[in-house]
Formats: structure tokens, sequence, C-alpha cells
């Protein structure tokens, strides 16, 4: 019995170790809920929704989308062929 209540404890210590709010520039991603991320732009909340679409609308929405791309790359990998367009620099 006492084995298994172990196994359930070290269970959840993984689970919420996953949780993540990242920030970059006056964006702001909230990948806390599983099902549901969401997306802040100055502090007002611009998307709620799938997490991926979450991280490309944040990588559209950056001056300088590089350190997104770097700390998302397995989720955005994960994906077939992601084609995603960004803006150019000037």
């Amino acid at each position: 019995m006492h084995q298994v209540a172990n196994s359930v404890i070290a269970l959840i210590v993984t689970v919420n170790a996953r949780m993540m709010i990242f920030r970059h520039e006056d964006l702001v991603i909230d990948l806390n809920n599983t099902s549901k991320g969401k997306l802040y732009k100055a502090g007002q909340l611009i998307f709620i929704g799938d997490g991926y679409r979450c991280i490309t609308m944040m990588m559209r929405n950056a001056k300088d989308y590089k350190p997104i791309q770097q700390k998302f790359k397995p989720q955005l990998t994960m994906r077939e062929q992601c084609k995603l367009t960004m803006k150019k620099s000037k």
C-alpha cells in the first residue's frame, strides 16, 4: 500500500514540473492547462486555444522569434513539416 502511494506522489510531482509560463518581449504564453494555452500581449489576453497555435502566434507577434523557436523546438518539430511564415526583419 505504501509503495503505491509513493508512486502516485512521484507522478504528481512529474506532472507539475511540466507546467510552463514563458515570457518574451511583451508576450507571455501560459501552457499550464494541458488542453488550452493562453497568449497575452502587453497584459491583454489575445488567444486561448491549442498550445501549438499559441506558440506559433507568439512567434508571429514577436520582433525576434528565435528565442521562442529555440525554447519550443521539440513542440515545433513534433508537427509534420511545419510551414510557418515569419515576418522578415528589415
